[in-house]
């Protein structure tokens, strides 16, 4: 009895050993210096930039209605000229009217379009930087010596291009462990819930989305 106790305490002793040798291993382990962020999901999880580029959409939408109008009525200005005798005084002076109306209706589309395309760059901007003072936060606080983008949507074995697009990733495998894509979109969106989970992070869009600007007519 007293031989089999010794056994016993042996390999107790034995196994305590053993746990704290792969406690000391574990904290001699260093932390990962490197992780990885997909960009491209951020944008299109984001839900600040979902409103304003949603706001931007409404106003393009609104600025082109304008413009249909206001075609509508130059085209009816040129079918006024019908009215008029060719070279007569009143012709040449509506004639006038529709090139002066024609050049005013271009200029406006083309402000219009530059307009659009700078709110859009705004929101861009303001959107990666937010992003981007996140990541510094998050790398510097936890020892992260440098930080890669990469996309983390899955490769589709019937998509020729999805599968060619595949071979131009840098990242080619990675531990999920030093993914900090939902730690970033997790701090960069306002809490929905207490209980809000990270969003999966699988069919991931390859960029993200444009807002359609106006073409000049």
């Amino acid at each position: 009895m007293k031989q089999f106790l010794s056994w016993a305490t042996l390999l107790a002793v034995l196994a305590s050993m053993n746990l704290t040798a792969a406690r000391a291993v574990a904290q001699q382990r260093p932390a990962p210096q490197i992780a990885l962020i997909d960009l491209g999901y951020i944008f299109s999880q984001h839900v600040r930039f979902k409103q304003l580029t949603e706001e931007l959409r409404r106003d393009i939408e609104s600025a082109e209605n304008e413009l249909r109008a206001n075609k509508q009525q130059l085209q009816k200005m040129v079918e006024q000229l019908d009215e008029f005798s060719k070279g007569s005084p009143d012709y040449k002076q509506h004639e006038e009217d529709v090139v002066k109306r024609e050049s005013e209706l271009r200029v406006q589309v083309g402000m219009q379009k530059r307009d659009f395309n700078e709110k859009e760059a705004r929101i861009y901007y303001t959107i990666y930087k937010e992003v981007m003072d996140q990541v510094r936060y998050y790398a510097d606080k936890h020892g992260i010596l440098l930080v890669m983008q990469f996309s983390g949507e899955p490769v589709d074995e019937s998509d020729p291009g999805s599968i060619k697009q595949s071979l131009s990733k840098q990242v080619l495998h990675h531990n999920p462990a030093i993914d900090i894509t939902p730690i970033i979109l997790d701090a960069v969106n306002p809490p929905v819930r207490a209980n809000r989970q990270s969003p999966p992070l699988t069919n991931r869009p390859q960029g993200p989305p444009r807002v359609g600007v106006p073409a000049k007519r």
